[in-house]
């Protein structure tokens, strides 16, 4: 199918008003468009289970909707495997727990056990990775990356990698992520078309000046076909923000 748009959402982390009014201004239509959620849907924001609710709802909705698994997903997993919902010890020492997950597990223990156990298993069902191929184009949407020097990667290359993938990758196809704040890579909370094809699309939402930004590829790859460097204005053309 040939896609009107191919559509990109980058990191929410519990930013649930933000996600919906970015959803509205969006549109999406499952006849004409495709949409990857990259992941990091929960912690660090006020509302994580409900912005793991919308992102369900629109993946069950939508047969062109889909949601990868992020960093803190895969934190989660691992802390729920070893811990459960249940209290935990004073003093006990978490990687999830310090880096915003104490709000999201309260609040996943907070749901009746139905209700968290649908909202696990769909987080337990994400990929780490969803490719498309737009024209000649092959799109590879991952939460943080891929080692360049690795034919096979590995799960945590996909979901932490940072510094070696911006600074080595040189393939030909294009990839598209999160993870990492655009505010760390240039100061700007605008997503980031680089020219070793890679398109960085986590605009901070839990910082001072966050917003949650959709990226569609499909204009991208539209512009950068005319074979010229690209103008500001051409480049805002290609995405939208929340506010």
């Amino acid at each position: 199918m040939a896609f009107r748009r191919i559509l990109a959402v980058g990191d929410i982390h519990g930013y649930v008003d933000k996600l919906r009014a970015l959803w509205k201004t969006i549109a999406f239509d499952d006849q004409q468009d495709l949409l990857v959620f990259l992941g990091d849907y929960i912690d660090r924001g006020a509302a994580p289970v409900d912005v793991l609710r919308f992102v369900h709802e629109q993946v069950e909705r939508y047969e062109n909707v889909h949601a990868l698994c992020g960093n803190h997903e895969a934190m989660m997993l691992g802390y729920l495997k070893e811990h459960g919902l249940g209290r935990t010890l004073f003093g006990h020492f978490d990687i999830w727990l310090m880096n915003g997950g104490k709000v999201t597990k309260m609040q996943l223990a907070a749901l009746p056990s139905h209700e968290s156990e649908e909202l696990i298993a769909f987080v337990k069902a994400r990929p780490l990775y969803f490719r498309v191929t737009h024209g000649v184009q092959s799109v590879l949407f991952v939460h943080a990356g891929i080692n360049p020097t690795r034919k096979k990667q590995t799960s945590q290359d996909l979901l932490w990698i940072r510094d070696s993938f911006f600074d080595n990758y040189r393939g030909a196809e294009l990839v598209v992520v999160g993870h990492t704040p655009t505010q760390a890579l240039d100061g700007r909370n605008v997503p980031l078309f680089l020219p070793n094809n890679i398109i960085a699309c986590d605009t901070g939402s839990f910082l001072p000046d966050g917003r949650i930004s959709c990226v569609d590829v499909a204009r991208y790859l539209k512009l950068r076909a005319q074979g010229r460097e690209l103008t500001a204005e051409e480049l805002a053309s290609c995405y939208l923000q929340s506010a």
